[in-house]
């Protein structure tokens, strides 16, 4: 990364962080784990059905499309570069500045309604991103791009050495935190508005990132599922949790 984007993203941390603490300090999360136990009752029987077709993927899809893009990609290396790029806007630290800076635009523009949803859409993306960390670390499950075997699961308590670079890249594949984290951020916007001609484009922002997160095989295809299905149940479970605040003014 160049050097004076470094400087810049340090200089929107010192900005962004004293907010962040604020809307924590406000409760913006105090309610959010009492929402998504109700919201998993609510959609038991969806759940269940996400779950299965999770597991079917794994079982039947994951090996053959990694396979096949694996090969695609070694004959076609733009096909990587060019996924690659859509990988970027799914980074945690793209999305969480990209947000912020709505909010700050909405903030100085006195559109109080925008500036409230970039802030429930900001804690849940954060929220997504934290319970992203504690699945990973659950599954552990091997990248596509590491070895070909869907079923490589829990290598760090599978290892006798517990080797801790077991829960970093290599074996952090299952849940897709750029999906988590982009579709986690966009349910709040997509509930706040519900725009016919914004909605397509909002889901487009989310299906994109997943998909390029199988090209570059980052994830398999069974990892971005459980992620898109997480990011929503988190998405509407901290929008739900702050929806009163839309009120306020």
């Amino acid at each position: 990364m160049p050097p004076f984007l470094s400087l810049m993203g340090i200089c929107y941390i010192l900005v962004a962080a004293p907010i962040l603490f604020g809307l924590l300090r406000d409760g913006y999360w105090s309610k959010v784990p009492t929402k998504i136990c109700q919201m998993i009752c609510d959609h038991k029987f969806k759940l269940l059905l996400g779950v299965i077709l999770v597991l079917v993927f794994i079982w039947f899809i994951d090996l053959p499309v990694s396979t096949a893009i694996k090969a695609y990609s070694e004959k076609h290396p733009i096909f990587h570069s060019y996924w690659d790029m859509i990988c970027a806007l799914g980074d945690g630290g793209v999305v969480v500045g990209f947000v912020f800076t709505i909010f700050m635009l909405a903030r100085q523009f006195s559109n109080y309604k925008l500036a409230e949803v970039a802030k429930i859409s900001l804690m849940s993306s954060l929220f997504g991103g934290l319970s992203n960390a504690i699945f990973k670390f659950i599954f552990n499950r091997q990248r596509p791009a590491i070895g070909l075997d869907p079923w490589h699961f829990f290598a760090f308590f599978r290892s006798s050495t517990h080797d801790v670079n077991d829960l970093m890249y290599a074996f952090n594949s299952m849940p897709s935190g750029h999906t988590i984290s982009v579709m986690a951020a966009v349910v709040p916007f997509i509930l706040a508005y519900k725009n016919k001609k914004f909605t397509p484009l909002l889901i487009l922002l989310p299906f994109l990132i997943a998909i390029s997160r199988v090209c570059t095989l980052n994830h398999w295809l069974s990892d971005v599922m459980l992620a898109s299905i997480f990011g929503i149940v988190i998405g509407v479970s901290v929008y739900r949790s702050n929806e009163w605040r839309l009120n306020e003014k």
